[in-house]
């Protein structure tokens, strides 16, 4: 690998006096900010060879990818990135909202139930009464008719009572007045919210509105940012993976890898983006509601079926390489509720009939659901290069004042983080439960994770105020976006502090890195060795041997995966004769000295290697 560059080496430094790293950043909404300066910063120092993210993560993953192809040219690559955080903090009109805000534009239809939502954000003060307000303003009509039994009682009062049953009337019209009020706009929400949002792909805002005029709209603008950080035309044909692999064939590695995930509900799993399989369609109407023009004429001319079509009204997704990459960040920033899922559409196999097997529809969700901080993206058993992770999180109670963690020795950052929801009054406490429950469901993989051995060592912790930074807090003022930003530059400062300076110097170096990674994966593999040699070794009665099985003549029973012919039949048997045999020269060494093994003293938590599916 190359020397550091020098402090003064701008983000757009050669990728050839640069070292290799990975990235992998976690969701968030408006947390994302933290991500621009974090990468500006890394990229003085390393060229992102694989870029990965969720949710939030997935805009900040794509951007990255992106300035990395455009590093060379002068307004794109990190120079454009650069510029980020002041644009999303500045006010698209003289007092008027962020840009940051303006991204998350609702439909007309969900616009009131936007509104209110917008009410309880920030501070606890005064919450409940500003969400009240902003329903019934919202909801003047039912508010309206909810007032009409205590205007009528009060006009009665006024007409024909007097003395203490006056004042007494005019009280009971004040109280059926707010009570008819609330419980009136109470309903005009629940029917407009069960009506609007499901009609808007289950979301307030899909991303794309009509006659947007001059106000940037999300994927609009994500389109347009992702091209310009490549060089590209921003109102051009829109930047694909093929564009970042540039490769000829898929046995090349990609010049730059990205990958996100999302969630298919509809089948209730997460898939990683871009498919790898295309058995998805997608409808261009539907579509025309969420990518802005040049996507979709994109997408229609490079459907696969694009010239004649399979199915009516429905195109089948372009191959992975001619996917743009703002389709699958939009598809991975899915937030439920906020923003619309995406439908696309496949085939169930599994009916019966033919007619029961046209496309049917499933729809598309934030990847965070499933996988929020994806930090096994890019893994190797043992790296070439490392995988930087960005992680963001509450505060810690005892370390207000560290709003930046990094582990400085191998044990460190193994600690377990305690979620105290059983706190304040009991509906503080009951939703408490109920969140953390939730959080569990999302995180627990992402969770046990991050504390293994050569994984915590590469993970940068940013802190966040949950009331008033980042998450949903869509109104962030310009200096909390800065702040949020300089979070992020002091992660990557000390990323490339430990990954660059020599083992002499700091415990967590690279070399550390790569050597945990070493002792973690040997004490594994061995364990799997031995395991496999002692299932073949000892079948159980009236079982047939791993021995029998791999050496059946063709014309015997199981006839599934069957070898290639004789060449792969003889490299199997040999090959597996050879892994026995190392199996059995480690059991030697290990009777001849008990330290003969590579499991003792190996990292912890010892992590597990099993065999699993690719998401």
């Amino acid at each position: 690998m190359s020397t550091e560059p020098s402090a003064s080496t701008e983000a757009s430094t050669s990728p050839d006096s640069l070292r290799y790293c990975d990235i992998v950043m976690k969701g968030g909404i408006t947390s994302g900010v933290v991500y621009p300066p974090a990468v500006v910063e890394l990229a003085k120092t390393y060229s992102f060879r694989n870029v990965g993210g969720t949710s939030a993560g997935a805009i900040a993953a794509s951007v990255t990818a992106a300035a990395e192809l455009g590093r060379s040219t002068p307004k794109g690559g990190f120079n454009r990135l650069a510029k980020l955080p002041l644009e999303l903090g500045e006010a698209i009109s003289e007092g008027g909202d962020s840009l940051l805000f303006s991204l998350f534009r609702p439909q007309k239809s969900t616009n009131a139930l936007f509104r209110v939502l917008v009410a309880g954000l920030g501070t606890k003060r005064l919450k409940a009464l500003r969400i009240i307000l902003a329903a019934i303003l919202n909801f003047q009509g039912w508010a309206i008719i909810g007032s009409l039994p205590g205007l009528l009682l009060a006009y009665l009062t006024l007409c024909s009572a007097a003395g203490v049953l006056f004042w007494w009337g005019l009280f009971c019209a004040l109280i059926l007045l707010l009570l008819g009020m609330l419980i009136l706009v109470a309903v005009g929400f629940y029917r407009k919210a069960t009506n609007a949002i499901p009609a808007n792909g289950f979301g307030l805002c899909r991303g794309l509105i009509e006659d947007a005029g001059q106000i940037q709209v999300l994927t609009p603008w994500l389109s347009s940012l992702i091209n310009e950080a490549a060089g590209k035309d921003p109102l051009g044909p829109p930047l694909t993976f093929g564009n970042l692999w540039q490769r000829d064939d898929e046995e090349q590695e990609p010049k730059i890898d990205l990958q996100m995930m999302t969630t298919n509900l509809t089948t209730g799993r997460p898939f990683r983006l871009p498919f790898v399989e295309n058995i998805f369609f997608f409808d261009p109407e539907e579509w025309s509601k969420f990518f802005p023009t040049n996507v979709m004429k994109w997408l229609k001319e490079k459907s696969i079926d694009a010239e004649k079509p399979e199915f009516e009204k429905l195109l089948r997704l372009p191959l992975a390489k001619d996917l743009p990459v703002v389709v699958a960040a939009r598809m991975s920033l899915s937030f439920p509720i906020l923003l619309s899922a995406v439908p696309l559409y496949a085939r169930d196999f599994g009916r019966t009939s033919e007619a029961d097997r046209r496309p049917q529809k499933c729809w598309f969700s934030d990847g965070g659901i499933c996988s929020n901080f994806p930090v096994h993206f890019f893994d190797n058993p043992l790296p070439r290069w490392p995988t930087f992770a960005i992680n963001l999180r509450p505060f810690h109670p005892d370390h207000l004042d560290k709003p930046v963690f990094m582990p400085t020795h191998n044990v460190g950052g193994i600690t377990e983080t305690f979620t105290q929801f059983d706190q304040g009054n009991g509906r503080e406490r009951l939703t408490g439960f109920v969140g953390s429950i939730i959080n569990t469901l999302q995180n627990w993989t992402d969770n046990m994770q991050t504390h293994l051995p050569g994984y915590r060592d590469r993970i940068a912790h940013v802190s966040l105020n949950e009331k008033s930074e980042g998450g949903i807090n869509l109104n962030m003022p310009p200096e909390v976006i800065n702040e949020l930003g300089e979070r992020g530059k002091l992660a990557a400062k000390l990323l490339t502090e430990h990954f660059t300076k020599p083992a002499e110097e700091i415990e967590l170096s690279w070399d550390n890195h790569r050597w945990v990674r070493y002792r973690s994966l040997m004490g594994l593999l061995q364990k799997m060795i031995e395991e496999i040699d002692f299932a073949i070794k000892n079948p159980i009665s009236p079982d047939c041997s791993y021995t029998d099985l791999i050496d059946r003549a063709d014309t015997v029973a199981l006839n599934s995966y069957r070898w290639k012919g004789s060449k792969q039949h003889g490299f199997g048997r040999k090959a597996t004769q050879e892994l026995r045999r190392l199996a059995a020269k480690w059991q030697a060494l290990r009777a001849k000295d008990a330290d003969a093994t590579f499991t003792t003293g190996v990292p912890k938590p010892r992590p597990e290697l099993r065999v699993k599916p690719r998401v």
